[in-house]
């Protein structure tokens, strides 16, 4: 018999072909912002790996909505070329790829010419100051949302992903402890997802009816004074009534560098981190929920699609160390290689996200060969 997690679940019109999918992990390869040959392979290698949908990392939505030129922008002339070489080569491989968008918010590189703005004022080191931004920055910022995702599937990607975790922009709208706005956007939840219902909105608006939006949404901020359980919920609900096709759960945001983290380090028998937060999602909404996090061995992906209302399980971290994981289970069920040393998220010398750990294993074998 099949294994559930080698079955195929609906996104709007799309047919998932599996429910193993492949996380948004920032590439940190663009050159200059623009998609790079790297990028390309990096893409290419997943999709050859079995992962049923694969989910870029994220894009800004804008030139100056990015942390740094090694992120991806889908505002530069030859986006939609580029993209559609991209999206080529995944569907060959049979999978379907989404295209992450994204404002950095205060994680705006801090060089000149990024923008400086964010929910509320707040200082990012001795000399960077971010203010409130503007209703005029904000609506221009909806406008920009709205023609990425029109630009996305003009390049042929298979739908889109709202960024609001992780301590960026717009999660930065929904958290309380980040959010001190006194006008509409600030206040009660209904206020402070205000921002993310205008973005949503514009870009279903641009893009039409039949092009797959999803959300990966933060169901708590992993600090004190987060987004409150009921409050998350609400906002999925309200997506969902307003014609969303998925969300993809999460948490955490880190703006400090702290420990607390949104990758966080999995111990023995601690696997599938988030998935209380995202069964509760998936109990109240009847879209597609996505699970993140954690996960490591067949049997965890099997008894959370088994045992809750999820429809499939994403992988980051994994898939950088095992591109083929999702191939490799079908014949190997030991657990995924990767020893959750988050090194990954800042192992980027060969200009593309690598395996720190990995590599690392290969430089001691070849010392000890000399």
């Amino acid at each position: 018999m099949q294994n559930s997690m080698y079955s195929s679940f609906q996104i709007g019109k799309l047919t998932i072909p599996n429910r193993l999918a492949a996380s948004a992990m920032f590439e940190n390869g663009a050159e200059n912002g623009r998609i790079s040959p790297k990028i390309v392979e990096h893409y290419e290698t997943l999709a050859k790996g079995g992962a049923g949908l694969i989910i870029t990392g994220m894009q800004g939505v804008r030139a100056k909505a990015c942390n740094a030129p090694v992120m991806v922008h889908t505002e530069y002339e030859t986006y939609v070329q580029d993209m559609q070489k991209l999206a080529a080569i995944v569907h060959k491989e049979g999978a379907k790829l989404f295209v992450q968008l994204q404002h950095c918010g205060a994680k705006t590189g801090k060089a000149e010419g990024y923008d400086r703005f964010s929910v509320s004022d707040v200082q990012m080191g001795d000399d960077c100051l971010y203010h409130e931004a503007t209703k005029e920055e904000l609506q221009k910022l909806v406008t920009d949302y709205a023609r990425s995702a029109v630009r996305c599937r003009q390049a042929g990607a298979d739908g889109v992903q709202i960024h609001a975790a992780h301590g960026f922009l717009l999660n930065s709208f929904l958290s309380p402890s980040t959010n001190k706005r006194t006008d509409e956007y600030g206040g009660k939840i209904e206020n402070r997802a205000r921002f993310v219902f205008e973005i949503y909105g514009a870009m279903r608006e641009a893009a039409g009816k039949d092009f797959a939006i999803g959300i990966k949404f933060p169901f708590s901020d992993l600090k004190e004074n987060s987004i409150l359980p009921e409050e998350s919920l609400y906002v999925c609900r309200e997506l969902e009534k307003r014609g969303l096709d998925f969300i993809e759960v999460s948490a955490g945001m880190v703006l400090d560098g702290s420990s607390a983290s949104f990758s966080p380090v999995i111990r023995e028998n601690t696997e599938a981190t988030f998935l209380p937060f995202a069964s509760l999602t998936a109990a109240e909404v009847s879209i597609p929920v996505i699970s993140v996090c954690g996960y490591r061995s067949p049997a965890m992906v099997e008894k959370a699609l088994a045992e809750t209302k999820i429809a499939a399980v994403s992988f980051g971290r994994p898939l950088v160390r095992e591109p083929d994981l999702p191939l490799r289970w079908k014949k190997d069920t030991s657990p995924a290689a990767c020893i959750s040393c988050n090194g990954c998220c800042k192992s980027f010398a060969d200009g593309i996200i690598t395996c720190h750990a990995e590599k690392a294993e290969q430089n001691k074998k070849e010392r000890e060969k000399k």
